[in-house]
């Protein structure tokens, strides 16, 4: 980078320019100087010599605009430099039937499913954050990213919209380090090649773990976990939905009169076909949250809840400890003082006008 000369809270043009500023004003000077002796040596009246005072402001200022001043300070990160990622778990556990969640009357709805409270809270996220980039990972059996980072929020509510539980038929069992890898190569990635921008990382999930471990065994040969990921990440909340006493789940077959919100049957736990019960996993989901340094909100969707706010209304500066929610900052000086070389052209250029017209006007007697 080239060096920056400093003074004080001032700072201007790199060295490497100074050589042609210095010569511009050593030219100008050098007219200064030679029109002063002039003056001097003719008697000058003093509308010239004032108007010599005018011309040295003028080369002042111009030599001032061109050394380019700026006040150093610094400035909060754009927002747009925020990149969210939102890993929301739909597995079939998620539909199920124990989130208060309200109508648009505000009254409290029967059968609302977690899912309802994730929507909910991805919107009040995507609404805090409206500069942002986002990416969603999707998990179930598998994860993968079905939204890569963009600043099109409308694509963002369209997912959100969109949120289905997965296939019932399709089910094979899931856990939430089904999609650590996925996660760890999009942080990864983000901080190879912007390692300036803020990374908030939400969870939406019930912890519910089904897979006999797969999941965490794979994450392991690969070499990741939740804590090795908490380098990567500045922000964001792991937020889990559920109850203790846990909640039947509606099957879903793809069509729109299955799955949550409908009468079709309940997913049956395979013990004499009885509906199965989802509880929530708030041991794992807290787990979760302490190893990437992230807090954990429960979400019933019943008046205990934390408000949106407490994991929307980050202070972005709060939220990194190297350095990266302050950039250096240098707000330039030039417009003022191309202003006051403009007032001073101004009125020089107004001087030789006033000038012409006596000279005019003296040849003008001179000739009668």
């Amino acid at each position: 980078m080239r060096p920056v000369p400093v003074i004080g809270d001032f700072a201007f043009i790199p060295v490497t320019w100074w050589p042609l500023v210095l010569l511009v004003t050593a030219a100008l000077a050098a007219l200064l100087v030679v029109s002063r002796r002039r003056l001097i040596r003719d008697a000058a009246e003093p509308v010239a010599r004032r108007a010599w005072w005018r011309r040295l402001a003028i080369v002042v200022v111009v030599a001032l605009a061109m050394a380019g001043p700026a006040i150093r300070g610094s400035e909060a990160i754009s927002v747009s430099n925020v990149e969210i990622y939102m890993v929301v778990d739909r597995t079939g556990s998620m539909a199920a039937e124990d989130y208060q969640g309200k109508g648009p009357d505000g009254v409290d709805q029967a059968a609302s499913t977690r899912l309802d409270g994730v929507r909910s809270d991805m919107r009040a996220i995507r609404e805090a954050f409206p500069d942002s980039r986002f990416s969603i990972i999707a998990l179930d059996n598998t994860a993968a990213t079905e939204l890569p980072l963009t600043h099109d929020t409308n694509a963002v509510d369209s997912w959100i919209g969109s949120l289905k539980q997965e296939v019932t038929g399709h089910a094979t069992g899931s856990s939430l380090e089904v999609a650590l890898p996925v996660l760890g190569l999009a942080l990864t990635q983000s901080h190879q090649s912007g390692s300036k921008n803020i990374r908030l990382v939400y969870i939406f999930s019930d912890g519910e773990a089904t897979d006999d471990g797969r999941g965490a065994q794979e994450a392991e040969n690969a070499g990741i976990s939740w804590q090795s990921l908490s380098g990567l990440v500045d922000g964001g909340a792991v937020l889990g939905y559920g109850t203790t006493e846990g909640g039947k789940m509606r099957s879903y077959d793809g069509s729109a009169s299955t799955g949550e919100h409908t009468q079709s049957d309940y997913i049956a736990d395979g013990e004499g076909g009885q509906p199965g019960v989802s509880k929530i996993d708030a041991d794992e989901l807290q787990s979760v949250a302490s190893a990437m340094g992230l807090p954990y909100y429960h979400r019933t969707g019943g008046s205990g809840d934390d408000p949106t706010s407490k994991f929307t209304n980050l202070d972005i500066e709060a939220v990194t400890s190297d350095g990266r929610a302050k950039t250096n900052a240098r707000v330039y000086l030039t417009w003022p003082l191309g202003i006051i070389a403009f007032g001073l052209l101004l009125w020089e250029i107004i001087d030789l006008i006033r000038t012409d017209r006596r000279l005019r006007l003296l040849v003008g007697r001179g000739r009668r």
